[in-house]
């Protein structure tokens, strides 16, 4: 088992031990040692964020290159590379900036790289953050179940540039219930 496991499970039965204490002895001293427990608690909770944030690094464990075509055709795309495991799958969303991306990199040929390709129905955009583009994981890892490779193989996502213009460019101006319209 994990030691944040064992951390929360003992800090817990610290509180609880304090709290019957309290009780038996009618004493307010361990009243308020029992009520600092809660805070003793907090490192040990689980992470529970469900949006991961790419950003590349220097160390290259993430990189965003944009690849373009030497024909005038609409075949342009964005790379993301990892490494594998880097991307957590049970994570609700994935966001990088377009900002970051890098250009004229040469990408080493890998037989064993395991690629996914991101639809336009997996993208949407970043509610408050300007530019920052978002990857639906659930829909990505429903995908892959067809395939002969797991998520954690993964290492490359492949998202066609025409797909995030298109999505930078619309407006997501939500229509007013029915409720809120005003009849004339």
């Amino acid at each position: 088992m994990k030691p944040k496991f064992w951390g929360l499970l003992a800090t817990l039965l610290l509180f609880l031990i304090f709290i019957v204490l309290s009780m038996k002895f009618e004493s307010t001293t361990y009243l308020y040692i029992a009520s600092v427990c809660p805070i003793l608690v907090v490192p040990f909770l689980p992470d529970i964020r469900s949006n991961q944030y790419i950003k590349p690094k220097a160390n290259g464990a993430v990189r965003l290159i944009s690849m373009e075509s030497k024909d005038d055709g609409d075949t342009d795309f964005l790379v993301i590379l990892f490494e594998p495991g880097y991307v957590k799958w049970n994570g609700g969303k994935l966001f990088f900036k377009l900002a970051d991306n890098m250009k004229d990199v040469y990408v080493k040929p890998d037989p064993y790289a395991a690629t996914l390709t991101v639809l336009k129905y997996d993208l949407f955009k970043h509610r408050r953050k300007k530019h920052w583009i978002g990857i639906s994981l659930a829909q990505l890892e429903q995908r892959t179940e067809q395939l002969s490779y797991t998520t954690n193989e993964v290492n490359r996502l492949i998202i066609r540039t025409s797909d995030i213009q298109e999505l930078l460019q619309t407006n997501f101006k939500q229509p007013a219930s029915l409720g809120q319209q005003v009849g004339a």
